[in-house]
């Protein structure tokens, strides 16, 4: 399904770091960062604190670890060298928007790049959901139905990571995938359509994606932002579902009710006053390292990295 949002590269030349990067590593995550070794600091923080927080709403078990991943926040004229190619680079001028933030999974380890536009949190915003729907598409809930997947991923769509560990989600949807084309026509989603809707769907098109995604993400605000015990019954109803189980069937065992109540309660809305969008993931302050300061000849085989890996790969990109 990431697929959809795939944007192919041309080649990029041979990357030479024009700017002063700073580099820290934390067990399976490394920042490379330009600006100081404060904002490499900032992003160490932010992307801990956001995996703390994705592993609390996907239920991964203590003993799963996500591969490594490498965060790059690259300045604007790196990014032209080593993250953007002339086509990106056409297509931002035709259509007066900018591409500032790509993810490019890799087997070993993955790579999440931004590009630094004065500071803003919306390229990390942006790179944080891809990251965030990559990681739920596979490892432990790769299997599960694409509602939960990309319903669950989508609360931390535009979310903002505060200095002292807490979380604010957003409660609009602040990115939104890229479409070549506008989309054919679908009905809209109730709750029975939402729920019966597969990958294939998806990666054939008989789904509006962008509709899709809305109504996955409120099923998950009502499911997972309301109460401990919609919670729990939101991820039974995932689990039943990825065992075969009908959605109609499913949801009468993991609710406890007849469907048409949990839908009728859905739809009614009230349930909106009792989502809470703060929350502090679990762990305690996040404790970085002093950065290192790379010199230009380490800077630029970092770059290179993100180079070969981006001609290489069909990225996910905002």
């Amino acid at each position: 399904m990431l697929a959809l949002l795939a944007l192919p590269l041309l080649a990029v030349n041979a990357a030479h770091a024009e700017t002063t990067y700073w580099r820290v590593t934390m067990d399976r995550v490394t920042v490379i960062a330009n600006g100081s070794s404060e904002r490499c600091i900032r992003l160490a923080t932010q992307l801990t604190v956001f995996e703390r927080l994705l592993r609390e709403l996907a239920d991964w078990s203590r003993d799963y670890q996500p591969p490594p991943i490498a965060l790059y926040s690259l300045s604007q004229a790196d990014a032209r060298h080593v993250l953007l190619s002339e086509a990106d680079q056409r297509r931002q001028a035709a259509a007066n928007m900018q591409i500032f933030s790509k993810f490019l999974p890799g087997r070993d380890f993955n790579i999440a790049a931004i590009v630094d536009v004065g500071g803003s949190d919306d390229p990390l915003q942006s790179v944080l959901l891809l990251y965030a729907e990559s990681a739920l598409l596979s490892g432990p809930t790769q299997h599960y139905p694409p509602w939960f997947q990309l319903g669950v991923a989508n609360l931390l769509n535009g979310l903002m990571i505060r200095t002292d560990g807490s979380v604010l989600l957003n409660r609009n949807v602040s990115f939104e995938p890229l479409e070549e084309k506008r989309p054919a026509a679908h009905a809209p989603y109730d709750l029975l359509k939402l729920l019966e809707v597969r990958a294939a769907d998806l990666n054939a098109g008989a789904a509006d994606y962008r509709e899709f995604l809305r109504a996955a993400r409120d099923w998950a605000e009502f499911g997972v932002l309301t109460t401990p015990q919609r919670r729990s019954q939101y991820r039974e109803l995932a689990t039943l579902m990825r065992q075969g189980a009908p959605a109609a069937e499913a949801m009468q065992d993991a609710f406890g009710v007849p469907f048409a109540q949990v839908a009728d309660e859905f739809r009614a809305g009230a349930w909106r006053k009792e989502a809470q969008f703060r929350m502090t993931p679990q762990g305690g302050p996040v404790a970085v390292p002093q950065p290192a300061k790379l010199d230009a000849g380490q800077a630029t085989t970092l770059l290179q990295v993100v180079a070969a890996r981006a001609t290489a790969a069909r990225p996910e990109r905002m």
